[in-house]
């Protein structure tokens, strides 16, 4: 019989924040996950939000195939799910509950699959019991593929505060908050593990994208002024219909005062230092972004760790493999199965793209990274907001060396070139679905 399948996206967690020695998050299961498995130390994801990269996981293709401006999971006649149904798969899940996440949360044969996205989203500390239920109840058929969706650092990207981290809010679990979520999730990670059993369950983690951690901890609303002695006063003495106008008055002169402050903070700091303030939503295919862990444990997978890059679009065709499944499916991805027996495989270039804002934006990019160089420019304009960098040198992407290099951007254009379809999908919404998805993903900031 197949092995069951545990399947572990953690949204926004970055690979630095998983396996590096400067990591300050205490993180002993996913630990001996990885000491116990094959973790992918360069695995990159094909896009900087949550639909575009789910899409290229679940259905194993880049954004041009599944729709660069998909606000919603997709999934093709030939998916992920799809597969495990065709091999005896029961299919369970825990998710956010929105309703973009539907089209997965559709297949899972759990009653109590989904959880409150918020902001502020309900942590796993609080959901943990209701997956461990699951496992305790004995009433998951085998063999069962489990579709987990942890959304616990999201906060982080929302700008909310995490008052739910308890003894864990201590720098011993990490140096900020996000490390020390990273701890949390691991705990809880630990006690569902406590319930499978890992010989017969092949477990794999990995990351729709990554974040951008803040130096100091301090973004740039934290240098905006509260004016909160102004607002009680301005309340008092000014009319109820100089309310509004007044409360504009003063946004505007809290984040231009934030601003100054910010342009002041970051006179001696890097590049990479400097744009790890930016607002969370700002478009990026900055490795920060995009650089995820994957990693496969468990279930007959021999310890490895593996430095080639590979892109989070492999795992659908690795999974095939996995199985041995006599599927032919088209992907953009390509099996990672023989890293497993030892074995190499040509490096492939990987194709990125910025997930969509609500309109066309002049900060869309489209761009293609290998292991030594990452490119990407304006996604419409291919002359316009240029970008490249020396990865082995400045892995940080701290120094554009676009303009010295013009021959080096004609050979990653190129790459680009070969890969990149145009994608027309760019109506406006006009269905009642496609109206609640925008609203869902506006009070989450995305859009």
């Amino acid at each position: 019989m197949n092995p069951n399948i545990l399947f572990i996206v953690i949204d926004s967690l970055r690979a630095d924040k998983t396996y590096d020695d400067k990591k300050t998050s205490i993180t002993p299961y996913i630990d001996s996950l990885i000491k116990n498995g094959t973790y992918f130390t360069q695995a990159i994801a094909p896009a900087d939000g949550t639909i575009l990269s789910l899409n290229g996981i679940l259905n194993g293709l880049y954004p041009f195939s599944t729709g660069i401006r998909s606000k919603k999971i997709i999934l093709k006649d030939n998916n992920l799910l799809q597969l495990c149904k065709n091999n005896s798969y029961h299919i369970y899940g825990f998710l956010p509950k929105l309703t973009s996440f539907q089209p997965i949360i559709s297949w899972c044969e759990n009653n109590d699959n989904t959880y409150e996205a918020g902001p502020p989203t309900i942590p796993l500390s609080k959901t943990a019991k209701q997956i461990i239920n699951l496992f305790d109840s004995n009433k998951m058929l085998e063999p069962w593929f489990y579709f987990l969706h942890i959304f616990d650092l999201h906060t982080i990207r929302e700008g909310t505060i995490p008052n739910w981290l308890d003894h864990f809010d201590d720098e011993k679990f990490g140096q900020n908050k996000y490390e020390r979520i990273v701890s949390l999730i691991d705990f809880w990670i630990g006690k569902i593990l406590d319930k499978i059993d890992l010989k017969k369950t092949l477990i794999i983690l990995t990351a729709d994208h990554g974040e951008r951690i803040p130096i100091d901890d301090k973004n740039i609303t934290s240098f905006e002024p509260e004016l909160s002695t102004t607002v009680k006063l301005g309340k008092q003495i000014l009319p109820q219909i100089a309310h509004k106008a007044g409360g504009k008055f003063l946004s505007k002169l809290r984040k231009t005062v934030g601003t100054l402050r910010v342009a002041q903070a970051n006179k001696n700091l890097t590049s990479y230092e400097k744009r790890s303030r930016l607002p969370h939503f700002t478009l990026s295919l900055y490795d920060e972004s995009i650089r995820v862990p994957l990693l496969f444990s468990g279930y007959n997978i021999s310890s490895k760790i593996i430095i080639q890059q590979v892109s989070t679009v492999d795992i659908f065709p690795t999974i095939i493999d996995l199985l041995q499944s006599q599927s032919s499916f088209n992907f953009d991805g390509t099996s990672l199965f023989p890293f497993f027996n030892g074995k190499q495989i040509s490096e492939k270039p990987v194709y990125l793209h910025t997930m969509p804002y609500e309109h066309l934006s002049s900060c869309d990019a489209v761009g293609i990274r290998t292991s030594h160089y990452k490119y990407f420019r304006h996604s419409r304009e291919p002359t316009k907001i240029i970008y490249l960098f020396d990865l082995k040198n400045d892995p940080l992407e701290n120094q554009n060396i676009a303009k010295e290099n013009p021959n080096v951007i004609v050979e990653m254009e190129n790459m680009l070139s070969n890969m990149h379809k145009i994608d027309n999908d760019n109506k406006n919404m006009l269905s009642e679905e496609e109206r609640k998805i925008a609203a869902e993903l506006k009070k989450l900031g995305y859009m």
